[in-house]
């Protein structure tokens, strides 16, 4: 009966005259709901009869509101699950097996359902589980589920104690896979500009507010470029709107690849951008980004049938410098901004103007000195190198000069660090070895026999493995003995010195000499001065200036030149200037100087003269 569609609750009662108790289980076992015993009380079978119509109307009501509860729940992807902790008997509802797309008892222990969890937040999981069983406050936690053929699940969890004594533990879960991707794309919508997939000027503004409390935490300094499309107007009245958001399309691409991996780049409105060139630690990184970003964007574009170059103006400010919150900084780039326009458009232009003048200055040079060596405007002044004991002209040292149209003679100092960091370094050093071993070959055709020439050679240039074919190749051309030549390196190059020994080893086998220059100021220590094959110690200049001020210096000197003539090395002094100088470094045994004392580097026709003449008054 109970089998039959809509009578599934349908209550019985068995009227028996049997009383023993396997007759009343095989009456319940075929489904009846209660019996009464012959002979009959109808007042009692009236209030047994009335009593299973109530429980079955409310067993029939707490089903559909089971039926509903299952399809609520399914609707709104929601499942639950129990562990009694003691046994780990674990247990899951339909509808979370379903969501699993498993059956009820594919989990049967609290692993066997952590296993379904995943790997990067299983962990997590099981100790907010394990911590609520022993009685720690209830958290709430999302992680992601891995279902049978479909998607990974995105859940939300929260938890409940099933007994007083918290040995079980209740976790709802509900399915937000979809609420999280439509949140997603409601940001997505609100954080990007649908026209060109950069960000919008809400994410931009959150963010900038984020850059400022992190640079403010970790004292560090970035920088805003505030970028106007200059003309644009004048396309849109032109060509129309549909040219000018392509425009802006191909303009926003070309920025973005003009841009360090840690910079951001959003659109404000109309044809305005902003831009944050992060952690910067001086406005020389901002400048290269905006003169990055103008070359890019300044490429033809074809619009319609009209062909044309897109320009832009730039304003740079600076955090902290021109502002540490967000309305000041922008309002800072946006004045910088104008004020490019009004220099005349496609440039930036920075908020404190003598920032742009000095970078002005600094691209300039960057950009002359990349044509220096094809105008050939580089040229070598040597300084003389005497020998102490007879005050002999024994060697110069090549030191390298840029006769600048413009500003007349520089020094290395005002270009030798811009060469490293445009990457012109390795081609200066070896136009001055090949320089230097050319002039001396030529006074060596003079009779300027014995004569000998240092060449500095930058720590990159020395780390270079083409370095030992380049010398012998300059040595071959020029038919220079190799011990007339020494190369001088820093001390910066011996923080690799297991790295460079085959190099040292080569040189010397050719016969060249190394000479370490600057000794005491870098990285040396007595091991690698040890270790390496070192010709000659250069002492800096700024022993030799404090020798007369401080007797401590004296003595330290002393013990540099022991050392250096106890491995084998000789000694050569730097910056000297004064006669009493030159008389405490013969006290003290140095073997060569050089200085003003006896020359300024001069140009390469005055050295036949001071060799001929000598220096001979000055020897000990």
């Amino acid at each position: 009966l109970h089998r039959m569609e809509g009578f599934e609750l349908l209550p019985v009662m068995m009227v028996t005259g049997l009383e023993d108790s396997e007759s009343v289980e095989r009456a319940f076992d075929a489904g009846a709901t209660g019996f009464v015993t012959k002979p009959v009380n109808f007042q009692v079978l009236l209030h047994r009869i009335r009593f299973q119509l109530r429980a079955a109307d409310n067993a029939r009501r707490l089903a559909e509101s089971q039926r509903q509860l299952e399809a609520a729940q399914r609707i709104a992807g929601l499942g639950y699950w129990r562990w009694a902790a003691r046994s780990n008997h674990f247990e899951v509802s339909d509808n979370l097996a379903g969501m699993l797309g498993l059956t009820p008892d594919c989990c049967a222990t609290l692993e066997g359902y952590l296993a379904r969890v995943h790997p990067e937040d299983r962990d997590y999981v099981r100790e907010v589980i394990f911590a609520a069983a022993e009685g720690a406050p209830l958290e709430p936690v999302d992680y992601r589920l891995m279902a049978e053929g479909r998607p990974t699940l995105i859940v939300h969890q929260e938890l409940g104690v099933g007994s007083e004594s918290g040995d079980v533990v209740l976790g709802t879960v509900q399915d937000i896979t979809q609420q999280r991707a439509t949140d997603r794309h409601i940001r997505e919508l609100a954080y990007t500009d649908r026209l060109t997939g950069l960000a919008s000027r809400a994410y931009f503004y959150k963010h900038l507010e984020d850059v400022i409390k992190a640079a403010q935490r970790r004292e560090e300094r970035f920088a805003l470029l505030y970028i106007d499309l200059d003309g644009f107007k004048d396309v849109n009245d032109s060509l129309g709107h549909d040219m000018g958001d392509e425009l802006l399309r191909i303009v926003a691409e070309r920025l973005q690849s003009a841009l360090r991996e840690n910079d951001f780049i959003a659109r404000l409105s109309g044809d305005e951008f902003c831009i944050l060139v992060d952690n910067v630690h001086d406005q020389y990184a901002a400048a290269e980004v905006a003169a990055r970003c103008l070359e890019a964007v300044n490429q033809p574009v074809q619009l319609g049938r009209r062909e044309m170059r897109p320009r832009l103006s730039i304003g740079i400010a600076a955090f902290p410098d021109d502002g540490t919150d967000l309305q000041t900084l922008l309002k800072a780039a946006d004045s910088a901004m104008y004020a490019a326009k009004e220099e005349g458009r496609h440039r930036y232009a920075f908020y404190r103007p003598e920032l742009t003048e000095q970078v002005e200055r600094r691209l300039q040079l960057e950009q002359d000195l990349r044509l220096a060596l094809e105008r050939h405007e580089l040229v070598l002044h040597y300084q003389p190198q005497i020998e102490l004991a007879g005050g002999r002209l024994v060697g110069v040292e090549a030191l390298v000069r840029w006769q600048h149209p413009e500003r007349g003679l520089l020094s290395p100092a005002t270009f030798i660090a811009v060469a490293e960091r445009i990457g012109v370094i390795d081609q200066l050093g070896r136009w001055v070895l090949a320089s230097a071993c050319r002039q001396l070959a030529d006074w060596h055709r003079q009779g300027l026999e014995g004569l000998r020439v240092a060449v500095n050679i930058s720590p990159r240039h020395f780390q270079d493995p083409a370095l030992i074919d380049e010398v012998a190749a300059v040595l071959a051309e020029t038919g220079l003995a190799p011990g007339c030549l020494e190369l001088e390196i820093t001390e910066n190059v011996m923080q690799d010195a297991a790295g460079i020994m085959e190099r040292f080893e080569r040189l010397r086998a050719m016969g060249v000499k190394v000479a370490l220059d600057d000794f005491g100021t870098g990285y040396s220590s007595l091991s690698s001065l040890k270790s390496l094959p070192l010709d000659c110690l250069k002492i800096d200049r700024l022993f030799v200036s404090d020798v007369l001020h401080d007797s401590r210096t004296a003595l330290l000197l002393g013990s540099m030149v022991n050392m250096a003539h106890a491995f084998g090395m000789q000694v050569v002094a730097e910056g000297v200037e004064s006669e009493d100088q030159l008389r405490v470094l013969q006290s003290v045994g140095c073997d060569l100087v050089q200085g003003f004392f006896f020359s300024r580097p001069v140009p390469p026709e005055e050295i036949p003269e001071l060799h001929r003449r000598g220096f001979g008054a000055w020897s000990a």
